[in-house]
């Protein structure tokens, strides 16, 4: 069979044509995220041990603990992309109180504040156009279920030792953990313990955040959210002594206040070029 002199150029060019073709739809890679969630009190550092005005009582941190999970980063076209974690299988309960085995699967994690971590990795995303993120600040269904002392101590979910974060079976993980003094005398000095603890399905709160931002290959992408500690409390009178003791189920009134604030002390500030060591 002959072929015409432009029959095999053109053939190199519709194959060329549709190589670059191929090569558009191919460009979004994966990229490295992590999240900087910086802790901030009015706007300000937050700092344990240092004194804050709040509302006119002065108040200082000694704790400052929060859980986010199921993280869903929202595309530009739409598409969300849930954060997955490590995963883990360990003995839990069912809605029976029967012993199950279940795997936890999303990302987790655990803002120690008071231990001045702020960045948290997030694995690998699609680079690319968002328009924001959703979380939820809490544990939610089985996986507030398991065991955490089966959890290895690597995970988020793993038992504490030095400031508790679970309860136990029935009541799950203690999603908001913030203790410190709060000034009982009205001398400008700290010295009557507060301790505001949230849990339980009842209180977990879902956080949706719209400010867009890019993720580019080539660097590791810092997802920066900023996080008001003042704004979660300031519904709470610290200087009304029935107020300043909440681990939920005691103190409902508190707890109530505390989760209807908890939308709003979240930001989501753009994208930065991570420069910070982070953990998991």
């Amino acid at each position: 069979m002959k072929y015409s002199k432009f029959f095999l150029p053109a053939v190199l060019f519709v194959f060329l044509f549709i190589a670059g073709c191929d090569s558009d739809v191919m460009e979004d890679e994966e990229v490295m995220t992590t999240l900087r969630l910086q802790p901030v009190f009015s706007g300000q550092p937050l700092l344990m041990d240092q004194t804050y005005d709040h509302n006119g009582t002065a108040i200082s941190f000694d704790g400052a603990r929060i859980y986010l999970s199921e993280i869903t980063l929202i595309a530009e076209d739409g598409t969300e992309t849930l954060i997955e974690g490590p995963s883990i299988t360990v003995p839990a309960k069912d809605e029976n109180d029967a012993d199950v085995s279940h795997t936890v699967s999303n990302r987790v994690i655990l803002a120690k504040h008071d231990h001045g971590h702020e960045e948290y990795d997030l694995g690998m995303a699609m680079s690319g156009s968002y328009t924001g993120m959703r979380f939820k600040v809490g544990i939610d269904g089985q996986d507030n279920r398991v065991d955490a002392s089966q959890v290895p101590s690597n995970h988020a979910l793993a038992k504490q030792t030095d400031k508790n974060n679970h309860w136990n079976w029935a009541n799950g993980y203690i999603y908001l953990r913030v203790d410190g003094l709060a000034d009982s005398d009205g001398d400008g000095t700290p010295d009557a313990a507060f301790e505001t603890h949230l849990g339980k399905t009842t209180f977990l709160r879902e956080v949706e955040l719209n400010t867009a931002f890019e993720l580019t290959e080539g660097i590791t992408n810092q997802i920066h959210v900023m996080l008001d500690y003042a704004h979660l409390l300031h519904m709470v009178d610290l200087s009304d002594p029935l107020q300043l003791l909440c681990h939920t189920g005691d103190n409902i009134p508190v707890a109530q206040k505390v989760a209807g604030q908890i939308s709003g002390a979240f930001m989501l500030h753009g994208l930065h070029e991570s420069e910070h060591s982070h953990h998991d």
